[in-house]
């Protein structure tokens, strides 16, 4: 049996602390004595145990990070900015060429469609990017583990692009740029995911309370709360924090972990059965999207 926390097999066979009886989030393969380990090594056991150079959050973090590069280079830094200490804030005309979302300019021409994907890739400033990084290293890795690689990807992807729509279908004319609305959505995937299988949750330490496994991610998505309270705006003019990209991530990032994840068994799903949370989640998700494309489509109010 592989070592947990460095505590020897002896000890864990006097212990009773079995392999099977460790919560799922804790059957980490810690091996050897943690004194003895590098620092680089602890920490990737303590905050991303299941980071993989062939995982999609790792793929998606580099992505982000070569086009924050690239973003640097055509107009240089935007000194504008630095008076209000920012670190390598790229020209805002930059962002604006290479794709930040804003309804204004995707209802200009057809071919600005690629803002709906390049807002979620573009960043503001390095501490912007390293920030939202940071985060899918922590929460992408351990979710990608949990659920799987594909079902992971299309939470994210979706994630990204319905928030981007609640949020040009609220803000039209304002810029925004980050991948917070897509980790948004993750966050609250993480909810459903204990949700759907909140009968299956082990105990923690020895108590049956599944309250303490819904507190990390709680505790994640509230941190957004000051954040948002203190943003002077929801763009990239105004305050830097899209608002309502980040609501309608974690709206639909929620919704979205009923109809990609699946219960580890059938009888797991608390609440409601499994195949309402499924049914109505679709119904929600699709809807939202049908009506919110057409109606920024279509209505004159979107127009350019």
């Amino acid at each position: 049996m592989s070592n947990v926390h460095g505590i020897d097999e002896n000890y864990e066979n006097e212990s009773q602390h079995t392999e099977n009886s460790l919560p799922l989030l804790f059957k980490i393969n810690y091996r050897g004595n943690p004194r003895e380990q590098s620092i680089p090594n602890y920490l990737k056991q303590i905050l991303c145990p299941f980071f993989s150079f062939k995982s999609f959050s790792f793929i998606i973090i580099v992505i982000n990070i070569v086009i924050f590069i690239v973003s640097l280079i055509p107009h240089g830094i935007d000194e504008s900015d630095i008076k209000y200490k920012y670190f390598l804030p790229p020209s805002l005309e930059t962002l604006g060429i290479m794709g930040d979302l804003n309804g204004f300019k995707i209802r200009q021409s057809p071919e600005q469609a690629y803002r709906w994907i390049m807002g979620n890739l573009l960043h503001s400033d390095f501490t912007h990017i390293f920030f939202n990084c940071f985060s899918i290293l922590i929460i992408g890795t351990w979710l990608e583990y949990l659920i799987g690689t594909w079902r992971f990807i299309v939470i994210y992807i979706l994630s990204g692009l319905l928030g981007s729509l609640f949020s040009v279908l609220v803000a039209f004319d304002i810029s925004s740029v980050g991948a917070s609305i897509c980790i948004c959505g993750i966050i609250t995937a993480y909810l459903g995911y204990f949700i759907i299988n909140w009968n299956a949750i082990p105990r923690i330490f020895g108590v049956q309370n599944r309250c303490m496994l819904l507190f990390f991610p709680l505790l994640m998505a509230f941190m957004c709360i000051p954040i948002f309270r203190t943003s002077e705006g929801s763009g990239i003019e105004q305050g830097r924090i899209n608002l309502y990209g980040h609501l309608g991530g974690m709206i639909f990032g929620f919704f979205l972990s009923f109809i990609f994840i699946r219960p580890r068994d059938e009888s797991d799903t608390c609440l409601l059965p499994n195949k309402v949370f499924f049914y109505m989640s679709i119904i929600i998700c699709s809807g939202f999207a049908i009506i919110g494309f057409l109606c920024f489509y279509l209505l004159d109010k979107y127009k350019a």
